[in-house]
C-alpha cells in the first residue's frame, strides 16, 4: 500500500527524496542532484509517495510562484516501482493540494519520453521542444476542473 503525504525539508523522508531524485533524474544523465538544485526546496511543496515499509517511492515537487498557477518542478518514482500507478497517484495528489489552494492552471517541463504519461493524465503541449538538464523537454499545461 502507498501512502502520499506532504513533508518538509526538516522532515527524514527529505533525505530519501532528495536521494531517489538523484537516482531516477540525474544519474541516469551523469549528473549528481547538487546543493545549488535543492536551494530554495523549503519553501517549495514536496508531496512523497511513501511504501508499507516506510521508504520513499516516489516524490513530486511543487512551486507555487504567486501568478495563480502551480509549476511541477520535478517528480520522480523509483525504477523498481514504476507501473503501478504511483506517479499518476502522485499527479492526482498534486492536482488536489494545488486545487486546494484555488489554482487552477498547472505546468511543467517535461522530458521528452515522459511526454505521453503526462498527456494520458490531461496535460497538452504549451510549447515546441527545448534542452533542460542535457536533455530535450517539452512545456505542458493542464486547466483543473472546478
Amino acid at each position: 500500500m502507498i501512502t502520499f503525504t506532504r513533508i518538509t525539508t526538516a522532515d527524514p523522508e527529505y533525505a530519501a527524496e532528495k536521494d531517489l531524485r538523484n537516482r531516477a533524474l540525474r544519474l541516469p544523465l551523469g549528473l549528481v542532484l547538487s546543493e545549488r538544485d535543492v536551494a530554495g526546496e523549503d519553501g517549495q511543496i514536496h508531496l512523497a509517495a511513501v511504501d508499507e515499509g516506510g521508504r520513499v517511492v516516489g516524490c513530486v515537487l511543487l512551486v507555487i510562484p504567486g501568478d495563480g498557477t502551480a509549476h511541477v518542478r520535478q517528480m520522480a518514482v523509483d525504477e523498481a516501482r514504476r507501473g503501478e500507478g504511483i506517479g499518476s497517484g502522485l499527479m492526482a495528489e498534486a492536482e488536489r493540494t494545488v486545487r486546494g489552494m484555488g489554482i487552477r492552471t498547472v505546468n511543467l517541463h517535461a522530458r521528452l519520453h515522459a511526454h505521453g504519461f503526462y498527456e494520458r493524465l490531461g496535460y497538452r503541449a504549451a510549447s515546441d521542444i527545448f534542452t533542460e538538464v542535457t536533455i530535450p523537454h517539452i512545456k505542458m499545461e493542464k486547466i483543473l476542473d472546478d
